[in-house]
């Protein structure tokens, strides 16, 4: 019987490739987002704060070899984040960590932010983790060129603009930032 361990290194990263996707989290974005506009839910009010399931990929669970082999993979895959799901007006915003875990956002090597507006608190909230902890190399943000003059913008790039002193920072304003694709590479 051949062990996972017994293929190639290559062969194991092309299976890693496939087996670990950071970025599916934001299809919890949409769940939410259904479950809320979700025909005779009642009063927006009377629903209970939701809980998203976060998961360990299975392949992360087989042995410690494989465990840190995969987990070295994973760190280097470019993280898309994305401002968490607006919730009605009784609730708080969601916090990132609700649906990724800090430890592992502290740890990525690559982020990319793709900000559609300020989101104020989903920017300070992850800026305040990565002050705690980071392994960041880089960080690409994502802005419009447009409508950035209100006051959540200038406190979003005055903390972006001295995060850039600990981890090089670039700024990219595009047309539409959820769309914009950054390439790993550069």
């Amino acid at each position: 019987m051949v062990s996972l361990l017994d293929l190639p290194a290559e062969i194991r990263l092309i299976l890693y490739t496939y087996l670990l996707t950071p970025n599916e989290y934001v299809k919890s974005y949409q769940k939410l987002k259904d479950r809320w506009s979700s025909p005779g839910i009642g009063p927006l009010c009377t629903i209970p704060r939701p809980y998203v399931k976060q998961h360990t990929p299975s392949i992360l669970l087989l042995n410690k070899k494989i465990t840190i082999e995969a987990l070295h993979y994973l760190y280097r895959i470019p993280l898309d984040l994305y401002g968490t799901p607006s919730t009605y007006f009784v609730m708080r915003q969601m916090d990132i960590t609700e649906f990724i875990s800090e430890h592992y956002l502290q740890r990525i090597h690559h982020g990319v932010l793709r900000l559609n507006h300020a989101n104020k608190h989903f920017v300070l909230s992850l800026l305040d983790m990565w002050g705690a902890e980071n392994r960041l190399e880089r960080l690409d943000v994502y802005r419009p060129k447009t409508h950035l003059d209100s006051q959540h913008w200038k406190v979003v790039e005055s903390r972006l603009w001295t995060f850039s002193s600990i981890v090089p920072v670039v700024f990219h304003e595009v047309d539409d930032p959820l769309n914009a694709k950054a390439s790993a590479a550069t």
